[in-house]
């Protein structure tokens, strides 16, 4: 039986930090966010929470370059894009479940049971600071 854990204000002072961020944070990110209303919470509860929401199923975790995770608060089929210089990542319009029914033999005899598609490039932010560079 799994353990019933009640919403508590830090979680919910989370979970929305997580949604008004948008483009899916970091821990961090959420932890800087959340101090400016609840200055006591250290970081260390601001991972818990995360890890107790993505149990929850309310946030899901996206993996970021190296071991960085960072949070999804869209429960809806989707696909991301990672931006290769600033590590930001964002949702992308194309769906997981369009690439269901490849017969086997397209797939190397494997049974697919799963579909993720990583699309990494570089932002609209880091690709103006590209821009101004090579101007200057």
């Amino acid at each position: 039986m799994s353990e019933v854990r009640r919403n508590t204000r830090q979680r919910q002072v989370i979970l929305r930090a997580v949604r008004e961020l948008g483009c899916h944070p970091t821990a961090e990110q959420v932890y800087d966010r959340v101090r400016s209303e609840l200055p006591r919470t250290s970081l260390s509860t601001v991972y818990r929470n995360l890890g107790v929401l993505a149990d929850q199923g309310l946030l899901s975790t996206v993996a970021g370059a190296g071991k960085e995770v960072h949070y999804d608060h869209n429960r809806e089929e989707h696909c991301h894009i990672r931006c290769s210089l600033c590590g930001r990542i964002c949702d992308v319009d194309i769906f997981p479940s369009d690439m269901e029914g490849f017969p086997p033999e397209d797939l190397s005899g494997f049974i697919l049971q799963e579909v993720s598609i990583n699309l990494v490039g570089i932002c609209p932010a880091c690709s103006g600071k590209m821009e101004k560079e090579k101007t200057v």
